[in-house]
Protein backbone atom coordinates (compact mmCIF):
# COMPACT_ATOMS: atom_id res chain seq x y z
CA UNK A 1 0.00 0.00 0.00
CA UNK A 2 1.42 3.72 -1.02
CA UNK A 3 1.86 6.29 1.31
CA UNK A 4 -0.22 8.37 -0.60
CA UNK A 5 -3.33 5.73 0.13
CA UNK A 6 -2.43 5.77 4.16
CA UNK A 7 -2.68 9.63 3.91
CA UNK A 8 -5.77 9.93 1.96
CA UNK A 9 -7.48 6.84 4.46
CA UNK A 10 -5.91 8.58 7.18
CA UNK A 11 -7.99 12.02 6.05
CA UNK A 12 -10.90 10.22 5.14
CA UNK A 13 -11.21 8.71 8.55
CA UNK A 14 -10.41 11.85 10.44
CA UNK A 15 -13.58 13.82 8.25
CA UNK A 16 -15.66 11.10 9.72
CA UNK A 17 -14.83 10.93 13.25
CA UNK A 18 -15.00 14.56 13.27
CA UNK A 19 -18.79 14.87 11.43
CA UNK A 20 -20.05 11.95 14.02
CA UNK A 21 -18.81 13.98 16.83
CA UNK A 22 -20.26 17.12 15.54
CA UNK A 23 -23.51 15.05 15.13
CA UNK A 24 -23.37 14.36 19.21
CA UNK A 25 -22.59 17.75 19.85
CA UNK A 26 -25.48 19.10 18.56
CA UNK A 27 -27.98 16.36 19.80
CA UNK A 28 -26.70 17.04 23.62
CA UNK A 29 -26.88 20.75 22.75
CA UNK A 30 -30.80 20.04 22.42
CA UNK A 31 -30.69 18.10 25.48
CA UNK A 32 -28.53 20.65 27.21
CA UNK A 33 -26.21 18.00 28.20
CA UNK A 34 -21.74 18.72 28.07
CA UNK A 35 -20.90 18.52 24.44
CA UNK A 36 -18.33 15.37 23.96
CA UNK A 37 -16.37 17.12 21.92
CA UNK A 38 -15.06 18.96 25.47
CA UNK A 39 -15.89 16.80 28.45
CA UNK A 40 -19.26 15.25 27.90
CA UNK A 41 -20.35 11.16 27.79
CA UNK A 42 -20.55 9.80 24.23
CA UNK A 43 -23.56 7.66 23.96
CA UNK A 44 -22.80 3.56 23.99
CA UNK A 45 -24.51 3.13 20.17
CA UNK A 46 -21.34 5.31 18.89
CA UNK A 47 -18.60 4.59 21.26
CA UNK A 48 -17.91 1.38 19.39
CA UNK A 49 -18.05 2.70 15.74
CA UNK A 50 -15.99 5.60 17.20
CA UNK A 51 -13.01 3.42 18.69
CA UNK A 52 -12.87 1.36 15.30
CA UNK A 53 -12.28 4.43 13.62
CA UNK A 54 -10.28 5.53 16.25
CA UNK A 55 -7.70 2.19 15.92
CA UNK A 56 -7.91 2.15 12.49
CA UNK A 57 -6.42 5.73 12.33
CA UNK A 58 -3.56 4.60 15.06
CA UNK A 59 -2.75 1.58 12.56
CA UNK A 60 -2.40 3.39 9.36
CA UNK A 61 0.03 6.18 11.58
CA UNK A 62 1.98 3.33 12.80
CA UNK A 63 2.37 1.64 9.54
CA UNK A 64 3.64 5.27 7.82
CA UNK A 65 5.71 4.96 10.88
CA UNK A 66 7.34 2.04 9.89
CA UNK A 67 8.14 3.80 6.52
CA UNK A 68 9.64 6.37 7.04
CA UNK A 69 12.10 6.90 3.70
CA UNK A 70 9.01 6.37 1.52
CA UNK A 71 7.22 8.93 3.54
CA UNK A 72 10.31 11.73 3.16
CA UNK A 73 9.95 10.76 -0.28
CA UNK A 74 6.60 11.46 -0.52
CA UNK A 75 6.91 14.74 0.73
CA UNK A 76 9.47 15.72 -1.52
CA UNK A 77 7.35 14.91 -4.19
CA UNK A 78 4.67 16.69 -3.41
CA UNK A 79 7.04 20.32 -2.62
CA UNK A 80 8.14 19.46 -6.47
CA UNK A 81 5.83 22.10 -8.92
CA UNK A 82 4.87 19.62 -11.54
CA UNK A 83 6.79 18.68 -14.99
CA UNK A 84 4.77 18.09 -17.67
CA UNK A 85 7.50 19.12 -20.30
CA UNK A 86 10.42 17.58 -21.74
CA UNK A 87 13.73 18.90 -20.23
CA UNK A 88 12.63 20.48 -17.12
CA UNK A 89 10.08 22.76 -18.61
CA UNK A 90 6.85 23.64 -17.78
CA UNK A 91 4.73 22.75 -20.64
CA UNK A 92 2.19 25.62 -21.51
CA UNK A 93 -1.26 25.03 -21.56
CA UNK A 94 -3.04 25.91 -25.57
CA UNK A 95 -5.25 28.64 -23.89
CA UNK A 96 -2.16 30.10 -21.86
CA UNK A 97 -0.45 30.47 -25.15
CA UNK A 98 -3.36 32.06 -27.01
CA UNK A 99 -3.44 34.34 -24.32
CA UNK A 100 0.28 35.60 -24.31
CA UNK A 101 0.41 35.92 -28.48
CA UNK A 102 -2.90 38.62 -27.97
CA UNK A 103 -0.51 40.34 -25.25
CA UNK A 104 2.44 39.92 -27.49
CA UNK A 105 0.64 41.21 -30.46
CA UNK A 106 -0.69 44.43 -28.56
CA UNK A 107 -4.59 43.37 -29.40
CA UNK A 108 -3.81 42.54 -33.25
CA UNK A 109 -6.45 39.36 -33.26
CA UNK A 110 -6.09 39.32 -37.08
CA UNK A 111 -2.44 37.77 -36.65
CA UNK A 112 -3.99 34.79 -34.31
CA UNK A 113 -5.51 31.51 -36.09
CA UNK A 114 -9.11 30.43 -35.42
CA UNK A 115 -8.41 28.23 -32.86
CA UNK A 116 -6.24 30.62 -30.84
CA UNK A 117 -9.54 33.08 -30.92
CA UNK A 118 -11.88 30.61 -29.56
CA UNK A 119 -9.75 30.54 -26.42
CA UNK A 120 -9.69 34.46 -25.71
CA UNK A 121 -12.50 36.42 -27.74
CA UNK A 122 -16.24 35.41 -26.49
CA UNK A 123 -17.77 36.01 -29.92
CA UNK A 124 -15.55 33.01 -31.63
CA UNK A 125 -15.90 30.49 -28.27
CA UNK A 126 -18.13 27.63 -28.97
CA UNK A 127 -21.21 27.75 -26.74
CA UNK A 128 -20.49 25.18 -24.51
CA UNK A 129 -16.72 27.08 -23.13
CA UNK A 130 -18.47 30.78 -22.79
CA UNK A 131 -21.49 29.72 -20.68
CA UNK A 132 -19.89 30.04 -17.41
CA UNK A 133 -18.83 33.26 -15.96
CA UNK A 134 -18.51 34.62 -12.35
CA UNK A 135 -20.56 37.75 -12.31
CA UNK A 136 -23.71 35.94 -13.29
CA UNK A 137 -24.78 33.09 -10.53
CA UNK A 138 -26.72 31.14 -12.65
CA UNK A 139 -24.40 30.67 -15.35
CA UNK A 140 -21.36 29.59 -13.27
CA UNK A 141 -21.39 32.23 -9.73
CA UNK A 142 -22.57 29.80 -7.57
CA UNK A 143 -19.27 28.53 -7.78
CA UNK A 144 -17.33 31.62 -7.21
CA UNK A 145 -16.35 31.63 -3.65
CA UNK A 146 -17.20 34.56 -1.17
CA UNK A 147 -15.53 35.95 1.50
CA UNK A 148 -17.95 36.67 4.58
CA UNK A 149 -16.81 39.24 7.27
CA UNK A 150 -18.50 39.47 10.08
CA UNK A 151 -18.23 43.40 10.88
CA UNK A 152 -21.11 45.53 10.48
CA UNK A 153 -21.33 48.53 8.29
CA UNK A 154 -23.81 51.01 10.23
CA UNK A 155 -24.18 54.50 9.64
CA UNK A 156 -23.62 57.24 12.80
CA UNK A 157 -26.53 58.66 14.25
CA UNK A 158 -26.78 62.15 14.85
CA UNK A 159 -27.58 63.06 18.77
CA UNK A 160 -27.91 65.65 20.85
CA UNK A 161 -25.87 65.25 23.86
CA UNK A 162 -27.46 67.30 26.02
CA UNK A 163 -27.20 65.11 29.31
CA UNK A 164 -23.54 66.51 29.38
CA UNK A 165 -24.35 69.50 30.19
CA UNK A 166 -27.56 69.74 31.85
CA UNK A 167 -28.05 68.76 35.54
CA UNK A 168 -29.26 65.02 35.56
CA UNK A 169 -31.42 64.11 39.30
CA UNK A 170 -33.02 60.58 39.93
CA UNK A 171 -36.28 59.88 41.56
CA UNK A 172 -38.37 57.04 42.30
CA UNK A 173 -41.44 58.43 41.80
CA UNK A 174 -43.74 59.52 38.88
CA UNK A 175 -42.65 62.93 39.12
CA UNK A 176 -40.74 65.62 40.62
CA UNK A 177 -41.56 68.85 42.19
CA UNK A 178 -39.45 72.08 43.33
CA UNK A 179 -39.98 75.15 44.42
CA UNK A 180 -39.33 77.84 42.69
CA UNK A 181 -39.96 81.58 43.52
CA UNK A 182 -42.55 83.18 41.48
CA UNK A 183 -42.17 86.64 42.80
CA UNK A 184 -39.74 88.57 45.51
CA UNK A 185 -40.11 91.03 48.07
CA UNK A 186 -38.90 94.68 47.82
CA UNK A 187 -37.07 97.48 49.87
CA UNK A 188 -36.48 100.96 49.89
CA UNK A 189 -34.75 104.11 51.18
CA UNK A 190 -36.61 105.99 53.85
CA UNK A 191 -35.69 109.14 55.96
CA UNK A 192 -35.04 109.51 59.89
CA UNK A 193 -37.98 108.98 61.62
CA UNK A 194 -39.83 108.14 58.99
CA UNK A 195 -42.95 105.00 59.69
CA UNK A 196 -41.93 101.81 57.63
CA UNK A 197 -43.92 100.73 54.85
CA UNK A 198 -44.80 97.18 53.80
CA UNK A 199 -42.61 95.70 51.52
CA UNK A 200 -43.84 93.50 48.40
CA UNK A 201 -44.89 89.95 49.68
CA UNK A 202 -43.10 87.27 47.85
CA UNK A 203 -44.72 84.43 46.57
CA UNK A 204 -43.48 81.01 45.54
CA UNK A 205 -44.54 78.72 42.89
CA UNK A 206 -43.99 74.68 42.12
CA UNK A 207 -42.26 73.42 39.78
CA UNK A 208 -43.40 70.06 38.04
CA UNK A 209 -41.53 67.56 36.31
CA UNK A 210 -43.49 64.59 35.41
CA UNK A 211 -41.51 61.49 34.57
CA UNK A 212 -42.73 60.19 30.92
CA UNK A 213 -42.23 56.58 29.35
CA UNK A 214 -40.51 56.08 25.79
CA UNK A 215 -40.59 52.55 24.77
CA UNK A 216 -38.99 50.07 21.75
CA UNK A 217 -39.82 46.93 20.45
CA UNK A 218 -37.97 44.55 17.74
CA UNK A 219 -39.41 41.14 16.97
CA UNK A 220 -36.55 38.44 15.55
CA UNK A 221 -37.59 34.99 14.20
CA UNK A 222 -36.37 32.31 15.85
CA UNK A 223 -34.16 30.88 13.02
CA UNK A 224 -32.60 33.85 12.18
CA UNK A 225 -31.56 34.19 15.84
CA UNK A 226 -29.99 30.83 15.58
CA UNK A 227 -28.67 30.97 12.01
CA UNK A 228 -26.78 34.17 12.50
CA UNK A 229 -23.24 34.69 12.69
CA UNK A 230 -23.84 38.15 14.78
CA UNK A 231 -24.73 37.86 18.12
CA UNK A 232 -28.58 39.44 17.32
CA UNK A 233 -29.28 40.26 21.12
CA UNK A 234 -26.17 42.60 21.72
CA UNK A 235 -26.78 44.42 18.73
CA UNK A 236 -30.39 44.73 19.27
CA UNK A 237 -29.11 46.29 22.59
CA UNK A 238 -26.78 48.52 20.48
CA UNK A 239 -28.87 49.78 17.99
CA UNK A 240 -32.11 50.74 20.67
CA UNK A 241 -29.13 52.24 23.45
CA UNK A 242 -28.42 54.73 20.12
CA UNK A 243 -31.93 55.55 18.99
CA UNK A 244 -33.08 55.43 22.18
CA UNK A 245 -30.56 58.57 23.40
CA UNK A 246 -30.91 60.26 19.42
CA UNK A 247 -35.06 60.36 20.76
CA UNK A 248 -34.53 61.66 24.26
CA UNK A 249 -31.72 64.23 23.02
CA UNK A 250 -34.57 65.77 20.31
CA UNK A 251 -37.12 65.66 22.96
CA UNK A 252 -34.26 68.26 25.60
CA UNK A 253 -34.47 70.12 22.45
CA UNK A 254 -37.89 70.50 21.15
CA UNK A 255 -40.36 68.20 22.97
CA UNK A 256 -43.64 69.84 23.29
CA UNK A 257 -44.12 68.00 26.92
CA UNK A 258 -47.32 65.71 25.65
CA UNK A 259 -46.05 62.13 27.00
CA UNK A 260 -42.25 63.07 26.26
CA UNK A 261 -40.37 66.28 28.05
CA UNK A 262 -40.19 69.80 27.65
CA UNK A 263 -37.63 71.52 25.49
CA UNK A 264 -36.07 74.28 26.35
CA UNK A 265 -37.51 75.60 22.54
CA UNK A 266 -41.19 74.57 23.58
CA UNK A 267 -41.03 76.63 26.40
CA UNK A 268 -42.46 80.07 26.27
CA UNK A 269 -40.57 82.08 24.69
CA UNK A 270 -40.46 85.84 24.85
CA UNK A 271 -38.23 89.29 23.26
CA UNK A 272 -36.29 89.91 26.11
CA UNK A 273 -37.60 93.17 28.30
CA UNK A 274 -33.81 94.10 28.66
CA UNK A 275 -32.43 93.82 25.74
CA UNK A 276 -32.33 97.83 24.27
CA UNK A 277 -28.55 98.00 23.61
CA UNK A 278 -27.19 99.25 26.77
CA UNK A 279 -29.59 97.95 29.68
CA UNK A 280 -28.98 94.36 28.36
CA UNK A 281 -29.63 91.94 31.30
CA UNK A 282 -31.21 94.07 33.73
CA UNK A 283 -34.85 93.41 34.12
CA UNK A 284 -35.72 89.96 31.79
CA UNK A 285 -39.01 88.05 31.74
CA UNK A 286 -39.00 86.03 34.48
CA UNK A 287 -41.78 83.61 32.66
CA UNK A 288 -40.83 82.78 29.70
CA UNK A 289 -37.45 81.66 28.46
CA UNK A 290 -36.21 85.24 26.15
CA UNK A 291 -34.96 85.78 22.80
CA UNK A 292 -32.80 88.47 20.83
CA UNK A 293 -33.57 89.00 17.26
CA UNK A 294 -30.88 89.16 14.97
CA UNK A 295 -31.82 92.52 12.99
CA UNK A 296 -31.69 90.38 9.71
CA UNK A 297 -35.56 88.91 8.60
CA UNK A 298 -33.17 85.70 7.09
CA UNK A 299 -29.21 85.20 8.60
CA UNK A 300 -27.41 85.48 11.45
CA UNK A 301 -24.74 88.61 11.75
CA UNK A 302 -21.96 89.08 14.10
CA UNK A 303 -23.54 91.55 15.99
CA UNK A 304 -26.23 89.74 16.98
CA UNK A 305 -24.29 86.92 18.70
CA UNK A 306 -22.40 88.84 21.19
CA UNK A 307 -26.21 90.92 21.42
CA UNK A 308 -27.54 87.73 22.50
CA UNK A 309 -24.50 86.73 24.65
CA UNK A 310 -24.50 90.14 26.78
CA UNK A 311 -28.01 90.16 27.37
CA UNK A 312 -27.08 86.75 29.42
CA UNK A 313 -27.30 88.12 33.20
CA UNK A 314 -23.94 88.14 34.57
CA UNK A 315 -24.43 85.70 36.99
CA UNK A 316 -25.18 83.30 34.56
CA UNK A 317 -22.77 84.06 31.85
CA UNK A 318 -19.44 82.58 33.78
CA UNK A 319 -21.35 79.16 33.36
CA UNK A 320 -22.98 79.63 30.04
CA UNK A 321 -22.72 77.23 26.96
CA UNK A 322 -23.80 78.03 23.25
CA UNK A 323 -25.20 75.10 21.51
CA UNK A 324 -26.21 74.80 17.69
CA UNK A 325 -26.23 72.79 14.51
CA UNK A 326 -22.81 72.07 12.75
CA UNK A 327 -24.15 74.20 9.53
CA UNK A 328 -25.03 77.22 12.25
CA UNK A 329 -21.14 77.06 13.94
CA UNK A 330 -20.10 77.01 10.08
CA UNK A 331 -22.12 80.25 9.38
CA UNK A 332 -20.16 81.66 11.94
CA UNK A 333 -16.84 80.75 11.22
CA UNK A 334 -17.26 82.28 7.63
CA UNK A 335 -18.24 85.35 9.65
CA UNK A 336 -16.15 88.44 8.12
CA UNK A 337 -15.13 92.07 8.76
CA UNK A 338 -15.27 94.17 5.75
CA UNK A 339 -11.85 93.79 4.50
CA UNK A 340 -12.79 90.09 4.22
CA UNK A 341 -10.89 88.74 7.47
CA UNK A 342 -12.20 86.32 9.23
CA UNK A 343 -14.11 87.76 12.28
CA UNK A 344 -13.24 84.45 14.49
CA UNK A 345 -10.15 82.50 14.87
CA UNK A 346 -9.98 80.24 17.45
CA UNK A 347 -7.34 78.35 16.15
CA UNK A 348 -5.13 81.25 16.86
CA UNK A 349 -3.29 78.59 19.98
CA UNK A 350 -2.42 74.98 20.12
CA UNK A 351 -4.56 72.73 22.04
CA UNK A 352 -7.27 75.57 23.14
CA UNK A 353 -10.72 74.80 24.16
CA UNK A 354 -13.54 75.75 21.63
CA UNK A 355 -15.15 78.49 22.53
CA UNK A 356 -17.10 81.65 21.46
CA UNK A 357 -16.48 84.67 23.64
CA UNK A 358 -14.41 82.17 25.55
CA UNK A 359 -17.76 80.36 26.30
CA UNK A 360 -17.46 76.82 24.99
CA UNK A 361 -20.26 75.44 22.33
CA UNK A 362 -21.79 72.34 21.53
CA UNK A 363 -23.08 70.83 18.10
CA UNK A 364 -26.75 69.73 18.53
CA UNK A 365 -28.05 68.39 15.54
CA UNK A 366 -31.77 68.43 16.68
CA UNK A 367 -31.25 72.28 17.20
CA UNK A 368 -33.28 74.62 14.27
CA UNK A 369 -31.08 75.83 10.80
CA UNK A 370 -31.03 79.39 10.49
CA UNK A 371 -34.14 80.16 8.98
CA UNK A 372 -36.46 82.98 8.94
CA UNK A 373 -38.02 83.12 12.88
CA UNK A 374 -36.50 80.22 14.16
CA UNK A 375 -33.88 79.90 16.98
CA UNK A 376 -30.43 78.94 15.93
CA UNK A 377 -28.63 79.73 18.73
CA UNK A 378 -29.06 79.03 22.43
CA UNK A 379 -26.53 80.54 24.85
CA UNK A 380 -27.10 80.04 29.01
CA UNK A 381 -25.89 78.22 31.79
CA UNK A 382 -28.13 74.60 31.27
CA UNK A 383 -27.27 73.23 34.91
CA UNK A 384 -30.66 75.32 34.90
CA UNK A 385 -32.39 72.46 32.94
CA UNK A 386 -33.45 69.71 34.47
CA UNK A 387 -33.06 65.57 33.41
CA UNK A 388 -35.09 63.44 35.73
CA UNK A 389 -34.52 59.62 35.37
CA UNK A 390 -36.89 57.31 37.34
CA UNK A 391 -35.78 53.83 35.31
CA UNK A 392 -32.35 54.19 33.07
CA UNK A 393 -33.49 51.78 29.25
CA UNK A 394 -34.04 48.27 30.59
CA UNK A 395 -34.56 45.45 28.01
CA UNK A 396 -36.53 42.38 28.21
CA UNK A 397 -37.01 39.23 25.64
CA UNK A 398 -40.12 37.76 25.39
CA UNK A 399 -40.46 34.05 24.67
CA UNK A 400 -43.62 32.96 24.50
CA UNK A 401 -46.04 35.87 23.77
CA UNK A 402 -45.14 35.37 19.80
CA UNK A 403 -44.40 31.95 20.03
CA UNK A 404 -47.04 30.57 18.15
CA UNK A 405 -45.34 32.61 14.65
CA UNK A 406 -41.78 31.34 15.31
CA UNK A 407 -40.79 34.96 16.78
CA UNK A 408 -39.13 36.43 19.78
CA UNK A 409 -39.96 39.42 20.98
CA UNK A 410 -37.49 42.11 22.80
CA UNK A 411 -39.02 45.30 24.17
CA UNK A 412 -36.90 48.08 25.65
CA UNK A 413 -38.11 50.74 28.15
CA UNK A 414 -36.86 54.10 30.05
CA UNK A 415 -38.68 56.58 32.28
CA UNK A 416 -37.73 60.30 32.12
CA UNK A 417 -38.70 63.53 32.14
CA UNK A 418 -37.34 67.56 31.63
CA UNK A 419 -38.07 71.07 31.97
CA UNK A 420 -36.85 74.14 32.31
CA UNK A 421 -35.91 75.61 36.13
CA UNK A 422 -34.92 79.27 35.53
CA UNK A 423 -36.00 80.42 32.28
CA UNK A 424 -33.88 83.49 32.70
CA UNK A 425 -30.64 81.80 32.65
CA UNK A 426 -30.73 80.99 28.78
CA UNK A 427 -31.24 83.47 25.62
CA UNK A 428 -31.95 82.63 22.76
CA UNK A 429 -31.37 84.22 19.66
CA UNK A 430 -34.36 84.63 16.71
CA UNK A 431 -34.10 85.41 13.07
CA UNK A 432 -35.69 88.10 12.70
CA UNK A 433 -35.95 91.92 12.44
CA UNK A 434 -37.26 92.55 16.08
Amino acid sequence: MAIADYITEIKTLTHDLRSRVDVLDVEQKKLGEELTSKTGQMPAEYKESIEKIGNRISELETAIGNTTKSLDEYRLSNQRPPLNGKDGKKERSAHHQAFAKAIRSAGKFDLMTKEEKEYILQAYMPAERKTLYAGDATTGGFFASTDFMDELQAYKLLISKMRGICRVQTTSAEKIQIPALAADTTAYWSTEQASFSNSSTPSVGMITIPVHEMRGLLLLSQQNIEDSQFNLEDFIKERLTLQFAKTEGAAFISGDGNAKPRGILSYPIKASSGYTGGSAGKNNVTDAVPYVPSGNATTITADCILNVFMDLKADYAPNATWIMTRATLNSIRLLKDSQNRPLWQPFAGSNLPSTIYDRPYLEMPDMPEIAANAYPIIVGDFKNYMIVDRVMMSMQQLNELYAASGLIGFIARQRVGADVLIPESFRCLKVAVS
